[in-house]
């Protein structure tokens, strides 16, 4: 199933879609912190992730 995280900060268009949880973790943290310069954990991802249907 794939899975989808789209940036909440305003202006953002940045968005992932993959099967692989770890991977959209790793992609938003890098993403957070070079364009945004935040930092966020693994649980602020995930429970930001939305499932989607194919």
């Amino acid at each position: 199933m794939v899975h989808e995280f789209s940036c909440s900060v305003e202006d953002c268009h940045f968005t992932i879609h993959s099967d692989n949880d770890d991977e959209i973790v790793s992609m938003v943290r890098k993403h957070a912190q070079d364009v945004h310069g935040m930092s966020m954990n693994a649980g602020q991802i995930k429970s930001n992730i939305k499932k989607l249907q194919s």
